[in-house]
């Protein structure tokens, strides 16, 4: 079995238990299979999972590894793909709701779920089920609001990330490291602490912990609660555009697929990401002959960190680039999403490990 790094959360909250019950009751109204929740929190040696479920259909005894998520957007089925192959037992997404876009990118993948709504695809010999279409009720309780994955704790959080230092700091030093307000600081780091994310060590000071799991939480909300935020347009430019830019250190660095090709020489870019200093921004179009347009390739945001040890390289730190490629999720960028994972990420947060 592959080492599966703890890619996914390992507490499973009152929320997500409630979600994985309805959809079951939902499946098993619409579809009249026995289905069991044989156990939440399955540890086996490095493998973590949300829940293992059992269905029984046609007198065929199935088995999946659940992984439940309320919401699911492109970087959650990136991330599916990924490492849908990691486990023993069939993955299984379960959510509250997933749209029939949604349904259909998962089916494209082979990623079985299920939803509160009735909505499903198990494809297990000999049984082949696909329903999209059916409406989301009622949302469950939302969990206990937090500042951790807001727009500000996702900076601070990544600031977290790159620094194993930052977290003992003053919160004047953080606050400055992250671009955040200073009484956000104290507000994150509770929440962080509430989740499982910072356990506090008395006189030896502050740690986080599950460093993985937090990076992939962080890696979800990036990309739908901070980086639209981040966008300062789309372009179009000259062809090839990526390989002769005029960018200078203090402008901006490469994100996404080109920073994936700089990085590891893999997968030909084919989008562009770039993340600027706004003040910068002028100056780059008009080196570069770069025209704002609604469906240009070429997307450039706000750097959005002063520090993160990165700053002299063309492209941005693999967490960036990372969550980049999950967000686009088409099996190319995923296959190199992974070989930045194992080469650049995972180590990282063993060497954390004390």
């Amino acid at each position: 079995m592959k080492n599966e790094h703890s890619y996914f959360m390992n507490n499973v909250t009152a929320m997500e238990k409630k979600i994985l019950r309805q959809a079951i009751e939902a499946f098993k109204e619409n579809f009249g299979f026995q289905v069991e929740i044989i156990d939440f929190q399955h540890d086996n040696a490095d493998l973590r999972i949300e829940a293992a479920i059992k269905m029984t259909i046609q007198k065929k005894e199935l088995t999946f590894h659940a992984e439940i998520k309320p919401t699911v957007n492109r970087s959650v089925i990136g991330i599916l793909m990924q490492h849908k192959n990691d486990f023993s037992q069939p993955l299984l997404l379960v959510s509250h709701y997933i749209n029939p876009v949604m349904a259909e990118k998962l089916k494209e993948n082979d990623i079985n779920f299920i939803d509160t709504a009735g909505n499903a695809y198990i494809n297990a010999r000999p049984v082949f089920i696909f329903v999209k279409g059916n409406k989301a009720g009622k949302s469950p309780a939302a969990p206990s609001k937090g500042k951790a994955f807001t727009k500000s704790g996702l900076k601070m959080i990544y600031a977290l990330l790159c620094d194993k230092n930052l977290l003992n700091r003053p919160y004047r030093e953080i606050a400055g490291a992250s671009g955040v307000a200073l009484g956000t600081v104290g507000q994150v780091i509770e929440n962080l602490k509430e989740l499982g994310f910072i356990i506090d060590l008395g006189t030896r000071g502050r740690k986080l912990t599950n460093n993985d799991a937090l990076f992939n939480r962080w890696c979800l909300d990036y990309t739908e609660k901070l980086k639209p935020k981040l966008l300062l347009g789309r372009f179009e430019g000259p062809d090839d555009f990526w390989k002769n830019c005029r960018l200078e250190p203090d402008q901006g660095q490469w994100g996404g697929e080109v920073a994936a090709f700089k990085l590891t020489g893999y997968l030909k870019p084919q989008n562009v990401v770039l993340y600027a200093k706004e003040e910068k921004l002028r100056d780059i179009l008009l080196q570069n002959r770069l025209k704002k347009t609604e469906n240009g390739n070429i997307e450039i945001y706000k750097k959005f960190w002063s520090i993160d040890g990165m700053q002299d390289k063309p492209f941005v730190h693999p967490f960036i680039i990372y969550a980049d490629l999950l967000e686009i999720n088409n099996q190319r960028t995923i296959e190199t999403a992974k070989v930045i994972y194992d080469q650049n990420i995972a180590g990282y947060f063993r060497s954390r490990v004390t």
